[in-house]
């Protein structure tokens, strides 16, 4: 299977996951009533926790309804973790130029995530005019605040010839980045389990790829290359 067969693979599997609000509800001890009281009196962390809740169904039944509704009060508000949920709501609902609004509220504050998911929508050209370079550009930004999914979608875009000119080395030292940031041992952004093991398979799949078509001292390099580079929020 060459590069480019397996990338168009892995990209179908990718839009299915990819942009899930990768919150974690419970990252203190969950209670609904201190939350729902916090929330009412306008806590946008709350809000946005008690959305994260609604949305995963942890600690309450499951209501995208109720999900919507404490994400866009914190988002309204200007908080960017709640417009890049609120924004992979209405991805997620193919409502592509919702989803952009939300995105680049979050991107102005610099949320690597929102970032991500621009670059995604002017990749693909959902909900603006395609844009591949823009969103190379919009990946990269994202990558260097540590989101593996960027480096992994810039992998792709590189190792392809997305972008006008194959470059399978470069693909892959992307590539073998996003396999190590996938781990959320190794970022500082939130984590979700089944987003993390499925992006950790798809950038495994496609080091594996490198390492059988590169000669043995182009991967060396390749790989020297990738671990001599950490995202600006690494301490070194």
């Amino acid at each position: 299977m060459n590069l480019v067969k397996l990338i168009s693979t892995l990209t179908i599997v990718l839009c299915c996951f990819a942009f899930e609000s990768l919150a974690d509800p419970l990252q203190s001890k969950f209670n609904l009533f201190e939350l729902t009281k916090l929330a009412k009196a306008g806590d946008v962390k709350a809000q946005f926790r008690l959305g994260s809740a609604y949305d995963t169904g942890t600690g309450v039944r499951r209501s995208r309804n109720k999900a919507e509704k404490w994400y866009r009060m914190a988002a309204e508000s200007g908080y960017a973790e709640a417009q890049n949920s609120l924004g992979s709501g209405y991805q997620a609902e193919e409502m592509y130029q919702e989803a952009f609004y939300w995105y680049e509220k979050a991107a102005k504050q610099n949320h690597s995530v929102a970032i991500g998911n621009l670059g995604y929508l002017y990749d693909l050209g959902l909900g603006v005019p395609q844009d591949r370079q823009k969103g190379y550009e919009l990946y990269l930004r994202s990558a260097e605040l540590g989101w593996a999914q960027s480096m992994f979608n810039i992998g792709q875009m590189l190792g392809s010839g997305q972008l006008g000119k194959t470059d399978l080395m470069s693909g892959c030292v992307w590539t073998i980045r996003a396999l190590k940031y996938s781990d959320h041992k190794n970022t500082k952004l939130s984590s979700n389990y089944t987003y993390d093991k499925k992006l950790k398979e798809q950038a495994s799949a496609t080091v594996n790829y490198c390492k059988n078509t590169l000669s043995l001292d182009e991967y060396r390099k390749a790989e020297k290359v990738a671990n001599s580079w950490s995202p600006s929020f690494i301490d070194d």
